[in-house]
């Protein structure tokens, strides 16, 4: 039974006291994964793999949006990896030769964070030049158990652990990423949200320094976490 998909915000609210959340933040470096055979196997054919979002989650699978930077050529070697299966690819930038594509991923990781009680893994996350990023919010008591349950499986590089406030001034950045409130706050400074729309995405992207369709993921999924925001305030 694929299960639904809430926003981060609405996940947080309803399921926890606020001040009991936390936001956990690991990383690995990219040497320490290398005995890793699911990871070495993603990182001997791709410099960058990003999951941007959640588009269904269920026992076959987290099916994602990711921006993917293969080593080189397409994304069959990706293909070829038991624990991915590439949906669909969406769009292809010809200057950074990322890929924007649908995945269905059955890795043990990912798929075991599922499971575990009142804690949500939340894009964007994944593997780049440096390494893997994971981001989690949950309840306190819940975070001490998987950072326990890493110490043992999977010791990391580094960790971020930050309380969620409950104030007012700080429900949208329990909604979005740090990286999400710099890309919304550049494309309304250059006014792509204007009535003129001053700017597009592709100049909006060449901006931050990313890709197109790296920028196009971030978009969709800022505008459907602040859309959901209204909806859910609006009532």
């Amino acid at each position: 039974m694929n299960k639904s998909l809430p926003s981060t915000f609405n996940f947080i609210t309803n399921e926890f006291n606020l001040k009991n959340v936390r936001r956990l933040r690991l990383r690995w470096n990219r040497s320490d994964l290398e005995g890793i055979t699911e990871f070495k196997q993603l990182m001997d054919v791709v410099q960058k793999y990003e999951i941007l979002a959640h588009m269904k989650l269920g026992e076959d699978g987290i099916e994602h949006l990711a921006e993917i930077i293969p080593e080189e050529g397409g994304l069959e070697k990706i293909d070829n990896i038991p624990t991915f299966d590439v949906l669909e690819i969406h769009e292809k930038d010809e200057e950074t030769g990322s890929y924007l594509a649908s995945v269905n991923l059955t890795h043990s990781i990912p798929m075991m964070m599922l499971d575990l009680e009142k804690i949500h893994l939340h894009p964007p996350y994944g593997l780049d030049k440096d390494g893997l990023e994971l981001n989690f919010t949950g309840r306190s008591d819940s975070m001490k158990r998987l950072i326990e349950l890493f110490k043992i499986t999977m010791p990391w590089d580094s960790i971020s652990i930050q309380s969620v406030k409950s104030n007012e001034g700080d429900v949208w950045r329990n909604i979005l990423t740090e990286r999400q409130i710099e890309v919304l706050r550049q494309a309304v400074l250059l006014g792509y949200y204007s009535e003129e729309r001053g700017i597009k995405i592709k100049d909006l992207a060449e901006s931050m320094g990313m890709a197109r369709s790296t920028m196009g993921g971030h978009l969709k999924l800022i505008e459907q976490s602040v859309m959901s925001k209204v909806v859910d305030d609006i009532g």
